[in-house]
């Protein structure tokens, strides 16, 4: 059995074509840098039973086919792969998004290209909200943990906090000389991280309006950044800066540096060198993840950035990455592909895809303990079920 896994690419809309029969959808098998392998799927009708029939090339084995999923092994690797539909696919936007970012009851934030920023029901697909103040796309949307309270960043250097239920724009952050990439809420969020293509990464009393101070200062431009805790606390005396003392600042640069700092120190922990930009980045337990713009999925350990683990499967460009729960976590790529994938060494093999793009790329992905949320340059947003996922690492 082969140890390098081939990524597995099936027709966009294949859970609507295979319902009837005498169709067909193709599906590819591609390892990194050689040519892809494409074959089809096809249906029929069993004339006895008068039943749907699939047929399907002795690459691969049919597991199961249902409603929740197509699920096939590609018998050369050992890789078992689930594709999963959209539960629904939500047109906010006419242009491509940008960020996503969905709270725990049904209000979903999100950006697009047009330079919009929207607050909208995920049941009903109704605008309530259209927020205004940026000079420019607004690159990251976040909610606080509260759930009614939004956190943009954007192209004109700032980060604006408003009000998801009346639109109310009561703080902007200024101080960054550049835009603004990515974000961080710290604990409830009195204060917030925000990281810029200027280099900095500083750290800002929502309160009063003020930056505390520069966490950190990269050699170059800033594109992601995540939060951790560690056992290494301190006791902070400025009372302005809240839960900071035992937070881990995890940022990845253009220049494929990533960088960790002790936020209440105001002091770098380790750098590592990566082989190309780092364009994502989340922290699950003690594992950094980071999502190359050379395709490759990089896994660090939180306490002295050694590398654990490598995967290596696409030469596309990582675009965002999300933590889940139970140790999986989620990538999306530029090419459009989206997968589920494990941390634990069980599930290496096992790969769950979000289907629907047609490669276009996956700008960004939400989670709010029951839906994810895809942010997709076509301009729509793809919802889908978690349980319908989970399902398949257990």
């Amino acid at each position: 059995m082969s140890a390098q896994k081939p990524v597995i690419h099936i027709q966009s809309n294949w859970n609507k074509v295979l319902l009837f029969p005498h169709q067909e959808v193709w599906i590819c098998a591609k390892y990194l840098n050689q040519r892809g392998i494409h074959e089809m799927i096809k249906t029929s009708v069993n004339k006895n039973e008068r039943t749907l029939q699939i047929s399907i090339s002795p690459t691969y084995q049919m597991i199961s086919l249902s409603g929740l999923g197509l699920v096939l092994k590609h018998n050369a690797s050992g890789l078992i792969v689930a594709f999963v539909p959209e539960t629904k696919a939500h047109k906010v936007h006419n242009r491509a998004v940008l960020s996503v970012a969905a709270a725990k009851s049904a209000l979903v934030v999100s950006s697009c290209e047009a330079h919009k920023l929207f607050v909208w029901d995920s049941r009903t697909n109704e605008q309530l909200l259209d927020l205004r103040g940026h000079g420019g796309p607004i690159y990251k949307c976040r909610f606080f943990p509260s759930g009614i309270v939004v956190l943009s960043a954007g192209s004109d250097g700032s980060c604006k906090i408003f009000c998801a239920k009346s639109g109310i724009n009561p703080v902007t952050l200024k101080g960054h000389t550049m835009s603004v990439a990515d974000t961080c809420i710290v604990d409830r969020g009195r204060n917030v991280i925000s990281v810029s293509k200027d280099g900095s990464a500083k750290l800002w009393d929502v309160g009063e309006s003020k930056c505390l101070g520069n966490v950190l200062q990269a050699q170059g431009p800033i594109n992601c950044c995540a939060l951790a805790e560690t056992s290494d606390e301190i006791t902070v005396e400025n009372e302005r800066e809240v839960a900071t003392g035992n937070k881990l600042l995890v940022v990845g640069c253009e220049n494929g540096l990533v960088i960790c700092a002790h936020v209440a120190k105001r002091a770098e922990v380790f750098r590592k060198q990566l082989s190309s930009a780092c364009n994502a980045c989340v922290i699950i337990d003690q594992t950094i993840i980071v999502g190359g713009s050379d395709g490759k999925i990089t896994l660090l350990n939180l306490k002295d950035g050694s590398v654990t683990r490598e995967i290596y499967e696409s030469e596309s460009s990582i675009l965002s990455i999300a933590a889940l729960p139970n140790q999986l976590f989620i990538v999306g790529r530029q090419d459009g592909n989206c997968a589920v994938l494990s941390l634990q060494e069980a599930w290496y093999s096992t790969r769950v895809q979000l289907t629907g793009p047609d490669y276009d790329g996956i700008r960004d992905i939400a989670f709010n303990e029951k839906w994810i949320f895809t942010a997709c340059r076509d301009s729509y947003i793809r919802k889908y079920d978690f349980n319908q996922i989970n399902v398949h690492f257990k």
